[in-house]
């Protein structure tokens, strides 16, 4: 059952990253992008399955992020 009191409304914008739970596989994160897309379509986010201080800078650089 759904403990009601721990239900948030969240409202996603372009740019936000998402840090899934430690465990999550990348089919969570496939399933969560695709339930983020159908609520919010059109927002561009990240979805990641590791910490973010993880990703080397190749990496980085990939998902569009560039340092200044």
């Amino acid at each position: 059952m759904i403990d009601i009191a721990q239900i948030r409304k969240h409202s996603p914008q372009d740019g936000d990253v998402f840090v899934l739970p430690e465990g999550a596989d990348h089919q969570d994160a496939q399933a969560f992008a695709e339930a983020l897309h159908m609520a919010c379509p059109g927002v561009k986010c990240l979805v990641l399955t590791t910490d973010i201080q993880r990703l080397d800078v190749a990496a980085m650089n990939a998902a569009g992020w560039y340092r200044a």
